[in-house]
């Protein structure tokens, strides 16, 4: 089985790949999906309002994501202490998934922050979801985040230039969703011809 990893900064495009190979029939976890559903886990919720106080919660219960974000950019210690909860249980889905599907001849894991936390050596390869810096930053505005938020998210990343220093494979998503299609379709074939 090979265990491909699918990273890049913030606005590059890694779900919309993970959609694509999804959709073609791949075998594929999303990190950012693992948070969204621990988010939802009661146990979680209870610690992490534990961390941030009362006031990260909405006016029905449900945890502010926004708020969060605002507060681990401002304060390294929160940063530190929502990262020591969460990942080591993303690692364990990460792990589940792996042993899951071990029957499998490819699997694909998108992992943002792989290069951040030092999950490399899980990996037979990596994905780097690549795109210039203006396409980046278009994308992080239509996802509802302004220019500050934006730009303090990606300091607290390792640049896109290093990531793909450390990539077995750069893929741009600066192409039509068709041509993005075609090319994985292509790199599809030759892993799955051997």
């Amino acid at each position: 089985m090979k265990k491909i990893a699918i990273t890049g900064s913030l606005g590059t495009g890694k779900s919309t790949v993970m959609k694509i190979l999804k959709n073609l029939g791949c075998t594929t976890f999303s990190c950012d999906e693992a948070v969204r559903n621990l988010y939802e886990d009661p146990e979680i919720k209870k610690r992490v309002v534990e961390i941030f106080g009362k006031e990260i919660l909405e006016p029905d219960e449900k945890l502010n994501k926004k708020k969060i974000l605002e507060k681990i950019l401002e304060n390294q210690e929160l940063k530190k202490k929502l990262e020591a909860l969460f990942h080591p249980l993303v690692k364990e889905k990460c792990m589940e998934f792996i042993k899951t599907n071990k029957e499998e001849k490819i699997i694909f894991l998108e992992v943002p922050l792989l290069f951040e936390v030092g999950w490399e050596s899980f990996f037979d390869e990596i994905w780097v979801i690549s795109c210039s810096e203006e396409v980046q930053k278009e994308r992080i505005f239509k996802k509802g985040l302004d220019e500050k938020m934006g730009e303090a998210l990606l300091k607290s990343q390792l640049p896109l230039p290093e990531k793909e220093k450390r990539a077995h494979r750069i893929i741009s998503t600066e192409k039509s969703i068709e041509d993005l299609e075609k090319e994985l379709k292509e790199i599809l074939k030759e892993y799955l011809k051997d």
